[in-house]
């Protein structure tokens, strides 16, 4: 969905549909990336807060966040249809598949393997993004997002196996640059998880684990 092709978008956009979660199409790109890291991003996970609190409020955040900067698109003079209504009216399609399928039950399979989906790729951003805050400039603005704002992880084998995905930093500074093709910043540039992305949401499933074990690691960032 960040490729500049019509056509790949269009397809990013309808993969996130069929998770139910199309509103990320909107809010990934005209909330998150401009926002990460700062108190206007709902997916920025703040110190000290567990990853349960955070899904909530994320979630809410981004559908509203999205919602309104599409909004202002419009505003704008932007034409077509809202894309809240496609994403709404996708998900009503995919239940209504589910229940064709396999009736009361085949809806809740899909609306049970959608909720999944969605809590991997929160729990994802809340790694990569916990704690770390942006810096205000003596003009009252917020420091523009860098390396140092998104935690990487260098561990190869999960690298490849997520296609670079914990290359985080390079993510945001180039959103358009394919996954594979995705760069691992200098060490001094940007912070590092201990360990592999994979590991690192698996610990913070459990909030004062994480919370005990990234502080250490958090710290020498802030």
């Amino acid at each position: 969905m960040h490729r500049p092709g019509r056509g790949l978008f269009r397809l990013g956009a309808l993969v996130y549909c069929w998770l139910l979660f199309g509103h990320h199409t909107s809010a990934h790109r005209l909330v998150h990336h401009r926002h990460a890291a700062s108190a206007e991003d709902p997916n920025t996970g703040r110190s000290g807060e567990g990853y349960y609190a955070f899904l909530i409020r994320a979630w809410l955040g981004s559908f509203r966040r999205g919602w309104a900067a599409e909004d202002a698109l419009r505003v704008r003079g932007k034409a077509g249809l809202h894309p809240y209504a496609f994403y709404i009216g996708m998900a009503v399609v995919c239940l209504g598949l589910g229940f064709a399928i396999a009736g009361i039950w085949g809806a809740l399979a899909w609306a049970a393997l959608a909720a999944h989906a969605q809590s991997q790729l929160m729990l994802s951003d809340y790694v990569q993004h916990y704690g770390l805050v942006r810096a205000v400039r003596a003009d009252g603005r917020l420091e523009p997002v860098s390396a140092r704002h998104s935690w990487n992880a260098g561990h190869w084998f999960s690298s490849a196996f997520m296609l670079n995905a914990p290359r985080h930093s390079d993510h945001h500074a180039h959103p358009a640059r394919p996954y594979p093709a995705l760069r691992l910043p200098e060490v001094a540039d940007a912070p590092r998880l201990p360990w592999p992305l994979p590991l690192a949401c698996m610990i913070a499933l459990y909030p004062p684990l994480w919370k005990r074990a990234i502080r250490p690691h958090l710290n020498r960032w802030r």
